[in-house]
């Protein structure tokens, strides 16, 4: 698996008036500001993050008072933002002059966005003139933030998409688990199918319904890559702009309807009507009313605890085709470019990546860290897993993926709608991927060319 980097075509950064608004124009180059003395009088730096329970303890009660015991002179302004507020808010502040100092890719809007409007600062100078250890780090993942050499965030946490399943539904059913070993060709397609139908039972009665399988998977591009095939050409990748797709190739075609007819055909995974019921008792994973739910990188921490009520493992995504592959999802912690205290935001930043605060991070929320060093204790983590088996599935799976295009495509919530809107009718078992996804392949493409053309204004 190699991951994808961008080339930065700097003709694209300043087209919009909201790009022009945030874009850093008459801000000092980050050479500069990096060769700049710390301020000694006290500042303030705004830290921009999601809405999540299960990371505001590690926000507010650890992060927070130890840098500023560690930086008296810098004060943290923590704001917390829902995800469907997170760019508007986000925007509607660099406009007025006063966006966050550091962020992640939270919202609608991912990496390659930030970085093409110019919303993000170039770390190479402050990781040279720190002389700032990255040797600890995932190298494919740190490579994911360069561009032409230069490093625009510093990873928080990553990993793959993966199959979560409950062992004792497994064992009550008489069921071989599923392999944790991504390398493993007999986890097909078809097995898959073929083990789910073996677990599901009583779905005619919404008191008894036991699930072969829960869709948590995100984004639809997951579903083709299963079946080895990208919708976007490669460039796309690394551009952020796509002038075609290939949403009505063969693969994606068979890959959708394969998504659908686990629902309409096998009736392994519960309809839209029988969604409602199994949601109604809570998570479906949680509740024990679901063998295999797969699901991205968040299902080690939303699952964390589970063991509680049953035992629950980790498996790698079936291959539909040979070269098939999972979607990675790496967040990043970007600085601005338009921060008023960049070398303050910079010790921050440090901070934030520091070995002892992504240990309490992974411990606080059961996320994978992105230190080398810190691997062999998350992968402890887990008691209903052996260390070996949690190491096999979450490496592998970073080995086998690739970063989601959320991160990589400019406007990949606006490319997303188009992609969903079109997929309704397969998924709701109204007409068949082969009838709606050419006419969705032109609206597709249709949008595509109106965003790159926007930006090249």
């Amino acid at each position: 698996m190699k991951f994808k980097v961008f080339t930065f075509i700097s003709v694209l950064l300043v087209t919009s008036l909201m790009v022009a608004a945030c874009a850093p124009a008459t801000a000092p180059a980050p050479a500069q500001k990096a060769a700049e003395k710390p301020a000694e009088e006290k500042v303030t730096i705004t830290w921009y993050v999601r809405s999540q329970p299960n990371e505001q303890p590690w926000e507010q009660n650890i992060v927070i008072p130890e840098f500023e015991k560690l930086h008296p002179n810098i004060k943290i302004n923590l704001v917390i933002v829902n995800w469907d507020e997170f760019d508007t808010k986000m925007n509607a502040m660099f406009a007025a002059g006063e966006g966050p100092d550091i962020w992640s890719h939270w919202g609608p809007s991912g990496f390659a966005d930030y970085r093409i409007r110019g919303l993000i600062q170039d770390l190479t100078p402050f990781i040279e003139r720190d002389n700032f250890d990255l040797s600890d780090f995932i190298p494919e993942v740190l490579d994911l933030y360069k561009v032409e050499g230069k490093i625009y965030g510093l990873p928080l946490l990553t990993g793959a998409s993966y199959i979560f399943y409950n062992k004792k539904l497994f064992d009550e059913a008489g069921v071989p688990y599923p392999p944790a070993d991504w390398d493993d060709e007999t986890w097909t397609w078809d097995k898959f199918v073929e083990t789910a139908q073996k677990l599901t039972k009583d779905v005619d009665d919404p008191t008894k319904a036991i699930w072969g399988l829960h869709f948590g998977i995100w984004p639809n591009d997951a579903w083709a890559w299963m079946f080895g095939k990208d919708l976007y050409p490669p460039e796309a990748y690394q551009t952020g702009f796509a002038d075609t797709a290939y949403l009505d190739s063969p693969e994606a075609i068979q890959a959708f309807q394969a998504r659908a007819d686990l629902t309409w055909k096998y009736k392994v995974a519960p309809s839209p009507a029988a969604e409602q019921a199994l949601a109604a008792g809570g998570d479906p994973f949680l509740t024990g009313r679901v063998a295999m739910k797969p699901i991205g990188v968040w299902g080690w921490w939303v699952f964390k605890g589970a063991e509680e009520q049953f035992p629950f493992g980790c498996a790698a995504l079936p291959k539909g085709a040979p070269n098939a592959k999972a979607v990675i999802f790496t967040d990043p912690w970007m600085l601005s470019a338009t921060s008023k205290h960049p070398n303050e935001a910079w010790e921050f930043l440090k901070y934030l990546v520091s070995a002892e605060a992504q240990r309490a991070y992974m411990q606080a929320v059961g996320a994978p860290p992105v230190r080398k060093s810190l691997l062999p204790e998350f992968f402890k983590l887990y008691p209903s897993m052996t260390p070996e088996e949690a190491e096999t599935c979450f490496l592998g799976g970073v080995r086998h993926g690739a970063e989601s295009p959320n991160h990589l495509l400019v406007r990949f919530d606006q490319i997303n709608n188009v992609v969903s809107a079109a997929l309704d009718p397969v998924f709701l078992g109204e007409k068949t991927a082969a009838e709606v996804l050419p006419q969705a392949q032109q609206d597709l493409v249709k949008t595509l060319q109106q965003i790159k053309a926007e930006y090249q204004k």
